[in-house]
């Protein structure tokens, strides 16, 4: 499966965060962002559509 970003927020993926005074009004902006929105997605969906390393590697090896 190949995972795409299609919208970045650098102050919470690349840049790093350091306005701690502003944090709460920050974060809860970013909460509704369109970034926030569809990594919170791509994470429930993720299990669903992957599957164990293990068993995979296992069901090569028995083969």
């Amino acid at each position: 499966m190949y995972i795409s970003i299609t919208k970045v927020d650098g102050s919470f993926i690349s840049d790093g965060f350091s306005n701690w005074k502003e944090g709460p009004v920050q974060f809860r902006e970013h909460d509704g962002s369109e970034c926030h929105k569809e990594a919170v997605e791509r994470l429930e969906t993720l299990p669903a559509t992957t599957c164990d390393v293990g068993e995979t590697l296992s069901a090569g090896h028995a083969k």
